[in-house]
């Protein structure tokens, strides 16, 4: 069975935690052992100093007829440790036990003192070498100035050190260990409640892609915070909108197309059906009729091929050195004739401009497109201007007419295909609705933009730009 992506991220981290709590917890253990060591060094070293000092101005004190063995011992009882007094030839002149007194005492070369001690433990009698690497050893001074002897301390019988060192050893893994277990709980929680926020989104996400794919465009997420997660939730819910926008469009296209189908094919087939029953002769105008109906089928078809060209950007052009006067001037020339029909004023205001490196075949479409929806658009009476500029390294061109303009819930739509704005779909208020929508494909293909503009003063405004080079 896989494992979950929580739970191999969890065992992840919980192996990281383990491994720094180990390391951590060896290293503490490590260095609490040492400074407990050097406390006890420390210690040691301040009694024997505490010990040495008081037992000096202690025998500097007695009279000449006290015992210094009865001294000695005292001190040797109460602080546990064998005490012994040299004279300055290394003999044993006191101590604070009897085998202290029987001991050899050896100075070697380096000035380091040997003392050799006979023990009896029943019958059995052993010796031991004793090396005092301390140093130096007070002098212990009569009232008169004169050295009595020198002052030795052993180290204590029943040294406690081990022991000790054993005992805060064992008490101080225990609490390190129950430490390190309370924070490998409390952070392999936090890690499990951490993981699982986390892969939250990822779980949504999955679920939504998953009925997105079953075909439920409406899936969308929930993005919270600024982070790659919600980068990535907000990138689904852009996805989906797409998706959705495209399959609407896609049931769109499919209506529109048989509606624009519908009507011509049903006056040939009338029309046909009419001569055939000797309903209607085939003469001249007949044939002109059908050739009509026929001919506005192509022309659909011929802008349905050109936009999807367009829209898959496998339209091919032949672009060429073209003057942006010649452009407006040769549109603006071919729907004289029709404008002059309307009663509509056509013309063109174009400054003198450099060459332009485009399709002239293509931008002539563009241009022609535009000023026959605004011929389409412009009460008899009225006029229409075609324009060029150039604004930031770009060539803009623009057609202005003086029709009733264009509402501002439909200008973000106007350049969609099979779009009208006119809900009856009228053929006196506009074509297919294709016209735009190839301008929009060909300026795109051209590394252009299109835009729609309603401006104050009435009257509608569409304008292309398009890189000089």
């Amino acid at each position: 069975m896989r494992a979950s992506l929580q739970l191999r991220l969890f065992a992840v981290a919980a192996l990281v935690i383990v491994a720094a709590l180990a390391v951590v917890a060896l290293l503490s253990r490590q260095a609490a052992h040492t400074e407990f060591r050097r406390y006890e060094v420390m210690e040691g070293a301040a009694r024997v100093r505490e010990v040495t000092q008081s037992l000096v101005a202690r025998l500097e004190s007695l009279p000449e007829t006290a015992s210094l063995d009865s001294v000695l011992a005292e001190v040797g009882r109460h602080e546990r440790r064998g005490l012994l007094l040299l004279g300055s030839d290394d003999r044993v002149r006191a101590a604070s036990s009897a085998s202290l007194r029987a001991a050899q005492v050896s100075r070697n070369p380096n000035g380091e003192l040997t003392i050799d001690l006979e023990m009896r433990r029943g019958a059995i009698a052993e010796r031991r070498r004793a090396l005092l690497q301390g140093g130096p050893h007070p002098e212990v001074r009569r009232r008169d100035g004169s050295v009595l002897g020198t002052l030795i301390l052993l180290p204590p019988s029943d040294d406690q050190s081990p022991r000790r060192g054993a005992v805060f050893g064992v008490g101080f893994d225990r609490r390190l260990l129950l430490a390190a277990a309370f924070a490998g709980v409390v952070a392999l929680a936090l890690t499990w409640a951490l993981s699982r926020r986390i892969l939250e989104p990822v779980a949504a996400l999955t679920h939504a892609a998953a009925r997105l794919g079953r075909g439920d465009l409406s899936q969308r997420v929930v993005a919270r915070g600024h982070d790659e997660l919600a980068d990535l939730s907000r990138a689904f819910n852009a996805m989906a909108e797409s998706l959705a926008r495209q399959e609407t469009l896609r049931r769109t296209l499919v209506t529109d197309v048989a509606h624009e189908l519908r009507t011509p094919l049903t006056n040939l087939r009338c029309q046909i059906e009419a001569v055939e029953d000797g309903l209607l002769a085939p003469t001249a105008e007949t044939v002109r009729s059908l050739r009509e109906e026929v001919m506005r089928l192509a022309h659909l078809v011929e802008d349905l091929q050109t936009l999807s060209v367009a829209e898959s950007g496998r339209l091919a052009l032949d672009r060429a050195a073209v003057g942006v006067r010649d452009l407006v001037e040769g549109a603006v020339e071919r729907f004289t004739a029709q404008a002059a029909a309307r009663n509509v004023t056509l013309r063109a205001e174009v400054p003198e401009l450099p060459a332009l490196l485009a399709d002239p075949a293509r931008i002539g479409q563009v241009l022609g497109n535009l000023l026959a929806n605004a011929l389409t658009h412009t009460p008899e009476g009225g006029s229409i201007v075609v324009a060029a500029g150039e604004s930031d390294g770009r060539v803009v061109f623009s057609v202005g007419d003086s029709g009733p303009g264009i509402e501002a819930r439909h200008l973000p739509h106007v350049f969609e295909r099979f779009y009208r704005a006119d809900p009856s779909r009228a053929r006196a208020t506009g074509g297919a609705g294709l016209g735009l929508a190839i301008v929009k494909g060909i300026v795109e293909a051209h590394g252009g933009s299109v835009e729609a503009l309603s401006p104050p003063g009435g009257g509608a405004l569409l304008r292309f730009s398009l890189p000089r080079s």
